[in-house]
């Protein structure tokens, strides 16, 4: 379904059609800045390739219905409106004046004035003192006015005249019951009743073509073109001659309002309620025949082009028929499929049989009876694709060959194309693509339900075109789809892209793209299998409509875009060169390349201050929210496929308040940064204070501490030699002075008489006895001697986390190890309970807590605690250091 949408937005495309709410379009303009113009019954819209914006919508001009528009260098447009009014528009001040009440159907203009054609009266304005003349009035009828830079010239009933000022002078005194003129910087040409006139002001002097009976909507083309209309198609002639180079540019005849140059060369029409570009990149030569499938060939250097109706010799845009050979083939009407030639003969297929023609004299010989689709000479060999009887094969004298090897591996009797690329053999057939290699054995490459219509290789990628389901390729074995028309009739291969001929133009794929693109100008006709002459430089082809050359596109990057015009809230400015706005909120920036043939292919990227490319899907930038500072707008455009052109940069100013711009901004967020800081400082010092306090309060405690046990201690033991109420008041007193004595005790260390070994094993017996927890003690320090100092600071470390275990961790399990690794003892405190958050590892104030980092700040070790959802990890190292070995006496005698 995606692709199905796809390919309508193609087809739709095609045309280079223009449509938009627009009616009545009467007249083009284009200004310096190649922006174009229309009138039309909504007033006067201003064009881009890409935007469209009603001029009343950004001034004080009428939305009123319009005659003409006409644009004087450098910056002014004049518009006659339908009712009354003649109004001027500035395009830099975006100012409108009405200049007068006239109801004029046509508007020229020259250096000095302008001229204002009403139905009865020519009306002159002095474009300096507005001033007004009427050199001619009272005719029965006004046809058409028109100036060049010094003069102008108009058409009445009763004959033509030059303007210069306010007089006027007869240059032809004919009775005049229809034309229309045209000025051009020689002097003018017009069509007079029925024959065209070209006369120079200059000389004086005229050329009459009698043969030109019909001729509407004249357009001057520099430096020396014409474009009429006759009967609904657009011709070309030159001027000094009057002699008619093109006929038929157009796809096809129809009525116009009026034909448009704009300075690219590019020919416009317009009609009621759209216009177009007749591609200047294109050449139609009509052929006038009703025929629709037309096959082209080149036959001894001329060219050749099979119909609907039989052959025609091609030349110079003129078509001939070869009515001896038509008649030699057949005396019925007969459609052609195929020409090739080879030596002396040439091979035609029709939809009456295959025939060979001897160019030496013209002989015709029938070699086979049916409907043949297609003719490919393989190895000196004619291979016929019939609608019946599958491929048959046949030499260049004629005989038939056996096929029957081919034929019986084919799903289906009708065969579109054979070719042979790299070696192999291709069959496009009417169910699949069959393929045969060197040593003829049969491959169903591809099957669908659509028919193969042809095979082609682009680089190494085999690619096949079916009728109804578009392009497919072989990528590692396997065929996949590529977004393209669905049906598809031949397929060309030049250089790195592939040619596709469509019952709707012909597209172009290159490997690297996605999707084929439509050759502009191509859409409106339909090709066939054979219909492509060659490619190169142009395309020659044979559509249903004649012949048509197109020039191929190799341009790698379209011209550098400009901004069209920039809408703010408040105002509208018009190509723009810098820009100074309030901070209103918005700005729409519209860019355009002003490439009225390729606009739809065109891709654009912008960014803002040196940032990322943005991709914007339509050349239209939406700012939002800027805050008052300089800004820099760079922007860059691409045909698909291409590369990016250069950047061009645009600079505009956002004016506000100081305290809402960017450096504003910045040093705000400086101030919010710097105030971040500060108070994380305060927080951290404030933290290391209460630290300090504890410490201190906890020295304090210490002292007061021993003072109290060592009464309770002395008390103890007085009462200990009492009765036993004074025992039990001394144990009592004992054990208060215990209480003072252990923690303070275990602040550094409490072995007392014990080694580090024995004081493990009864701490391993205290864990055992706690309820809802299982504790594994794993040590390992061997059998020397360490020092009584590492021994007693080893165990507080240790103590004092199975202690923070117990108190805080609410653990289940506790795993101890004590390892000697090397000249090192590794400790390690593992348990499986809740963690410590950072917050309160930050303000923990317990005593184990700094008992264990002084213990490790003496040694120059600190302790790692690791902590998460699965429990805490502590780890402390301790140096190996060894009690020193006692030293025998040196005055010791040895023993007898």
């Amino acid at each position: 379904m995606n692709k199905l949408l796809f390919l309508l937005c193609i087809f739709l495309s095609t045309f280079n059609c223009f449509a938009f709410n627009m009616q009545h379009l009467n007249a083009a303009a284009q200004d310096n800045n190649k922006n174009i113009y229309f009138s039309s019954h909504d007033g006067v819209y201003r064009f881009d390739g890409n935007h469209y914006l009603n001029l009343s919508t950004i001034s004080s001009l009428p939305r009123r219905w319009t005659n003409d528009v006409i644009f004087q260098s450098p910056g002014y447009l004049y518009i006659a409106y339908n009712d009354q009014d003649v109004w001027k528009f500035d395009l830099k001040l975006l100012k409108a004046t009405q200049l007068s009440d006239i109801a004029a159907t046509k508007l020229s203009v020259s250096n000095t004035h302008l001229f204002m054609l009403g139905k009865e009266e020519l009306t002159l304005l002095n474009l300096d003192t507005l001033e007004t003349t009427k050199p001619l009035s009272k005719k029965l009828k006004m046809f058409d006015v028109s100036a060049s830079a010094n003069h102008g010239y108009l058409m009445a009933n009763d004959g033509v005249y030059v303007i210069n000022e306010g007089s006027s002078r007869l240059i032809d005194n004919s009775n005049v019951s229809k034309g229309e003129l045209v000025a051009t910087p020689y002097g003018v040409i017009y069509f007079l009743n029925n024959k065209m006139v070209s006369y120079s002001y200059l000389n004086d002097l005229k050329i009459i073509n009698e043969d030109i009976t019909s001729a509407k909507h004249l357009r001057f083309s520099p430096p020396y073109f014409l474009y009429y209309v006759d009967h609904g198609s657009i011709n070309q002639a030159e001027i000094t001659q009057l002699s008619v180079l093109r006929k038929g540019i157009n796809p096809r005849p129809q009525a116009y309002k009026d034909l448009f140059v704009d300075d690219e060369q590019n020919l416009w029409t317009l009609d009621v309620s759209r216009f177009e570009v007749v591609s200047s990149k294109v050449k139609l030569d009509r052929l006038e025949i009703e025929s629709i499938y037309n096959v082209i060939a080149s036959v001894n250097d001329t060219t050749w082009l099979g119909t609907d109706d039989g052959l025609y010799k091609y030349e110079n845009g003129d078509y001939e028929p070869l009515t001896d050979l038509n008649k030699k083939i057949s005396e019925h009407n007969f459609s052609i499929t195929a020409i090739n030639q080879t030596g002396n003969k040439v091979y035609i297929t029709t939809n009456l049989g295959a025939y060979a023609i001897d160019l030496r004299n013209n002989d015709v010989e029938q070699f086979y009876s049916g409907y043949v689709i297609n003719l490919n000479i393989i190895d000196q060999r004619l291979y016929l694709s019939t609608n019946d009887d599958g491929v048959q094969i046949f030499n260049l004298d004629l005989e038939q060959l056996d096929s029957g090897h081919i034929n019986k591996f084919l799903p289906n009797n009708i065969v579109w194309s054979v070719k042979k690329l790299l070696g192999t053999l291709y069959v496009a057939n009417e169910k699949g693509l069959v393929s045969f290699n060197q040593r003829n054995e049969a491959i169903l490459e591809l099957e669908k339900h659509a028919p193969i219509a042809d095979v082609q290789l682009l680089g190494n990628t085999l690619y096949a075109a079916t009728y109804g389901n578009g392009l497919f390729r072989k990528v590692n074995n396997k065929w996949e789809s590529i977004v393209s028309p669905l049906y598809i009739n031949e397929l060309h291969s030049l250089s790195q892209e592939l040619y596709l001929s469509t019952n709707h133009g012909i597209h172009k794929y290159s490997s690297n793209d996605t999707y084929t693109t439509l050759l502009n100008g191509t859409g409106q006709y339909s090709f066939t299998p054979n219909s492509i002459l060659g490619i190169s430089d142009k395309i020659t082809a044979a559509s249903n409509r004649g012949v048509i050359k197109v020039e191929r596109n190799k341009q790698g990057q379209v011209p550098n875009g400009k901004i069209s015009y920039i809408k703010t809230s408040e105002k509208t400015y018009l190509n723009p060169e810098t820009l100074k706005v309030n901070n209103s909120g918005w700005l729409d920036i519209a860019l355009t390349n002003y490439n009225y043939t390729l606009s739809n292919d065109i891709n654009y990227q912008y960014r803002l201050n040196n940032s990322q490319w943005h991709d914007i899907p339509t050349p239209l930038i939406q700012l939002n929210k800027l805050n008052p500072d300089n800004y820099k707008l760079e922007y860059r455009s691409k045909v698909d496929g291409a590369v990016w052109s250069k950047p061009l940069s645009f600079h505009f100013a956002v004016k506000g308040p100081w305290y809402s711009s960017n450096s504003a901004m910045w040093f705000y967020a400086f101030v919010a940064v710097g105030l971040i800081i500060c108070a994380a400082g305060f927080v951290f010092f404030w933290l290391q204070s209460f630290h300090r306090v504890f410490k201190s309060h906890q020295t304090q405690l210490q002292r007061e501490g021993l003072s109290v046990a060592a009464i309770n201690l002395a008390n103890g033991i007085d009462l200990c030699g009492g009765n036993e109420t004074m025992v039990c008041e001394g144990l009592v007193k004992l054990k208060k002075a215990h209480d003072i004595l252990n923690p303070i005790a275990n602040s550094h260390a409490s072995l007392g008489h014990n080694d580090l070994a024995t004081a493990i094993d009864m701490l391993h017996v205290k864990c055992l006895s706690r309820d809802g927890i299982e504790p594994e003690f794993n040590v390992t320090i061997g059998k020397e001697a360490l020092t009584k100092q590492l021994q007693c600071d080893i165990y507080a470390v240790l103590y004092h986390a199975v202690e923070n275990v117990f108190k805080h961790a609410s653990a289940t399990k506790i795993t101890v190890h004590l390892n000697k690794v090397g000249n090192k003892l590794m400790l390690q405190v593992i348990d499986n309970g809740k963690g410590l958050s950072i917050l309160t590892r930050s303000v923990n104030f317990g005593l184990g807590y700094y008992v264990m980092d002084s213990i490790a700040k003496e040694y120059k070790q600190p302790i790692k605690r690791t902590s998460g959802r699965k429990g805490t990890k502590v780890i402390a190292q301790f140096p190996v250091i060894l009690q020193p070995k006692p030293i025998q006496a040196r005055n010791e005698k040895a023993p007898s």
